[in-house]
This record gives structure tokens, sequence and C-alpha cells, in this order.
């Protein structure tokens, strides 16, 4: 009896699935899949695009990429096997509220609006799409080092860099 029993429930789940399917159909639109933050996968540009943009490690440094999803890309920065910063290039177009931290910057680097976040973090905006951020870890960078890594970004490959069609 509970081979039958364990044959009834589990058609049962697969005829309860199959119903259920049918009955969301007509709702898909307001399903998640398709989109990133409510926006068309097609404007935004996947992660592995960046990864080519971030700086060439230098003697010591290691580049260890440790996120990539569609719209953004993390890296960690280790010098002797110690992180020494993180490193992200995200597509703002999933968060635009992410720009106005930009709009009252009187920084500049390479002419693109530079905002200090905080004791740790510096973020650059860049073709008023792409925010580039250094983020210090352990005993931190200075402001002019979180500069410097900034700088060495491939950042006018990334003001170019455009979403699939």
């Amino acid at each position: 009896m509970a081979r039958a029993l364990r044959w009834g429930v589990g058609l049962l789940l697969v005829v309860s699935l199959s119903i259920g399917a049918f009955v969301l159909l007509p709702f898909r639109s307001w399903l998640p899949g398709g989109t990133v933050a409510d926006v068309p996968l097609s404007q935004v540009v996947n992660g592995a695009a960046f990864n080519r943009l971030f700086p060439e490690p230098q003697d010591g440094d290691q580049l260890v990429f440790t996120q990539e999803k569609r719209g953004f890309s993390e890296a960690r920065l280790k010098h002797d096997g110690q992180v020494k910063a993180l490193l992200a290039i995200s597509d703002v177009t999933t968060a635009p509220e992410a720009r106005s931290k930009f709009e009252a910057s009187q920084s500049r680097l390479q002419g693109w609006p530079l905002v200090e976040q905080g004791a740790q973090a510096t973020a650059l905006l860049v073709a008023d799409r792409f925010q580039v951020k250094v983020i210090g870890q352990g005993e931190g960078l200075d402001p002019e080092q979180r500069q410097d890594l900034l700088a060495r970004f491939n950042l006018r490959g990334l003001a170019a860099l455009q979403a699939p069609a």
C-alpha cells in the first residue's frame, strides 16, 4: 500500500504543477525572469564583458574574479595572499538611483565624476552608465591609492561598451 500511496502522491504533484503552469501562463509578464531589476536583459551588459576591463595586476598582486552576473562583475585584488581591495563594475541601468550620488560630485577622474564613499570606498561613474568601484580591505587603501586603481581600469573601453542587441 505504501508504494501505491507514493505513486499517487507523485502523480498528484505532477498534475498540480502542470495545472499551475497553465493557470499562471497568462500572467507570465508579471513573473520574474527575462529582466534584471525590471530592465530587459537585452539592455543590460553581461558581466563577462567587464572582466577584460579590470586593471592588470602589478608585481606581487593577483586579481581573483569572485562574482559575475548580468550587469555586474567583481574581483578581489590580493597582494601576497591578503585581500587588498574589492574591485567592481556595475551597469547602473539596473539601479538608476546609483547615479544620483554622482550629481553633486566636484571631483573628476579622466573627466568622469568621482565620489568618496566613507573611509574605504571610491566610485566613478563612466559614460553616465557604469559605476566602477574600489573598496579597500583589511588595512585598506588611502583615497589616492583607490583613485590610482580606478585610473588603471580600461575606462575608455568601458565607455564604449554597449549592451548586446
